[in-house]
């Protein structure tokens, strides 16, 4: 977990495990780790946000819409091997930046 922090992730404690967070850019890393081992890895990539006025049933207001795409990894790994993980996810890169 202290290796977490060195990393820049926020660490919480949650039933059964931990959950760590840290925001980048327009980018959420997200690390869920349970004591049995299981982890999930979480990106959430915030692609592009539109906003515009609208009159909805004669009421005026703003719509407003974020496109976003979350990648997710699942394993079972022992917490030593968590900090090479995270890194490595965060380096990640699949070439698709839409769905």
């Amino acid at each position: 977990m202290e290796a977490l922090k060195a990393l820049g992730y926020e660490i919480s404690p949650i039933e059964g495990g931990f959950y760590g967070e840290k925001r980048r850019g327009g980018v959420v890393y997200q690390v869920f780790y349970s004591e049995a081992g299981d982890l999930r890895l979480r990106r959430l990539r915030f692609l592009k946000e539109e906003a515009k006025p609208l009159n909805l049933a004669g009421v005026e207001g703003e719509w407003a819409a974020r496109y976003q795409v979350e990648e997710n990894f699942f394993a079972v790994v022992p917490q030593e091997d968590l900090p090479s993980l995270v890194l490595a996810f965060e380096r990640l890169d699949l070439g698709a930046e839409t769905p």
